[in-house]
């Protein structure tokens, strides 16, 4: 996953006549950011998967190499933005079960909620903050009323000639029918939900020290930790981390080739399990004029995974389909090749993220550590008074720790518009469409949601997508 954008909230600056220490400053936290954005795209590429959240940010799966928020966009060097928003919101079809219910109705409802957007650069850091949270209810009895949270955080700091270090963070509750949110990347953590939640919490931390032994030799240390919480009984709740090493070498200005090393360490409630994890990759990356880079990533991971689980079967006698349990130990060892490709953009208007690739994930509550295919993107156009966005997710998951035969799909696409109408006042219209695909004998869901309302925000800024 790409960190280097995230580290900067400053598209609109142009160093002017005295403009010169903020100019090398960027230089400088750029340069070491780009020290470790191979070795974090490499282990991405091995643990694939956000939003992450994301999106992931998406974020089912969610989404890779995005910012911590595209408002950043509407800005200069250092700001504070506070947002209150209410809106209107109406489902169709509705893809979770809600309890042992399945609900295919539409609803009307309503959200409120707020946040607030900053960022703030010093002579030797920069600091990147998001967060938003609102209250969903809707006047059907059929659906759920809930919290969506999320919280970003992303700090680099120069610690001396020779080294920087960068950490992010990022928590947050995903109310049921999550499609594209704002969440950290980290690759020891993919937040995956699935229909049997209605509420997924995950908590995601990280840390790099990028260490630059020579001007074209760079070493990379890193480790990150992860929990991932479902509110449904029975769910296989996880937790882990891993750490990695890397050594990246710049065979020129624009290019740089990377190996990584990670292990990482998965383990489930209710004791059914854990799973490790080791990997090794090569990448290649390569900043393109205009503000384009493009990287990509292989490698193999073995995942050794032991435990007792219980799975949920069905059989049919006659007539009649009886459900039940299989319960049963497993130690499985298995060989996963990893990869990933990804192309990103970021300039003074627009936003570019695409990525697509394959690696292993911790699970979604059902499935305990899976194969995990993702394609996923982010497009972003900014004008002074409004704002476009699009974002989308696509993920297939299949179970490598026991004997779960089937696969499990998410696909989410978000398309928002917002306009200033006024000082200070904005209004927003957004679209959202969830796919659960195949989870035992609950079949396919899918979800419209549209969402219209105002915003009230600090700086007079239209609402962005994430």
């Amino acid at each position: 996953m790409n960190k280097l954008f995230r580290f900067t909230q400053v598209g609109r600056y142009r160093p002017g006549m005295d403009g010169n220490k903020q100019y090398h400053l960027r230089a400088m936290v750029l340069k070491g950011a780009a020290a470790f954005v191979i070795a974090s795209a490499t282990l991405a590429a091995q643990q694939a998967g956000s939003d992450q959240t994301d999106a992931s940010q998406e974020q089912g799966g969610g989404l890779r190499g995005i910012p911590v928020t595209l408002a950043g966009q509407f800005f200069d060097h250092d700001f504070v933005n506070y947002t209150l928003f209410g809106n209107g919101v109406f489902d169709t079809n509705i893809a979770t079960l809600q309890g042992n219910n399945v609900t295919n109705s539409n609803g009307f409802g309503w959200s409120a909620g707020g946040g607030v957007t900053a960022s703030h650069t010093t002579r030797r850091s920069v600091l990147s903050l998001n967060y938003r949270g609102s209250y969903r209810r809707y006047g059907t009895a059929g659906y759920g009323n809930g919290t969506d949270q999320n919280l970003a955080v992303t700090y680099g700091l120069r610690l001396s000639r020779r080294w920087f270090m960068s950490l992010d963070a990022g928590a947050g509750i995903i109310f049921y029918g999550g499609g594209f949110y704002s969440i950290v990347p980290n690759a020891a953590n993919t937040i995956i939900t699935n229909p049997l939640s209605s509420q997924s919490r995950f908590l995601s931390t990280g840390a790099n020290f990028t260490y630059q032994f020579t001007r074209r030799l760079s070493f990379v240390f890193g480790g990150s930790f992860f929990l991932n919480n479902y509110n449904y009984g029975g769910a296989f709740n996880s937790r882990g981390g891993s750490g990695q090493v890397s050594a990246l070498y710049r065979t020129s200005a624009r290019t740089t080739v990377g190996a990584t090393y990670s292990h990482s360490y998965y383990t489930y409630s209710g004791s059914v399990g854990q799973s490790t994890l080791d990997g090794v990759s090569l990448t290649l990356s390569h900043f393109f004029p205009n503000h384009w880079q493009a990287s990509i990533t292989v490698g193999a991971n073995r995942t050794h995974s032991s435990g007792v689980i219980t799975v949920p079967v069905s059989i049919i006698l006659g007539q009649q389909t009886v459900t039940g349990y299989v319960v049963g130990p497993y130690d499985r060892v298995s060989f996963v090749p990893s990869f990933q490709g990804s192309i990103t953009h970021y300039e003074r208007r627009q936003a570019v993220s695409i990525s697509a690739g394959q690696g292993v994930v911790p699970g979604n509550g059902t499935f305990l550590t899976s194969r995990n295919v993702n394609i996923n993107g982010i497009y972003s156009y900014s004008l002074q008074r409004s704002n476009f966005s699009l974002g989308g997710a696509y993920f297939r998951m299949s179970s490598i720790a026991n004997n779960v035969s089937q696969d499990y799909g998410t696909t989410n696409f978000s398309a928002s518009y917002s306009y200033v109408l006024t000082r200070h006042l904005s209004a927003n219209f957004r679209y959202d469409l969830i796919r659960y695909g195949g989870l035992f004998n609950y079949g396919d869901f899918v979800e419209h949601r549209l969402t219209f309302g105002i915003a009230l925000t600090s700086k007079s800024i239209p609402l962005t997508l994430f």
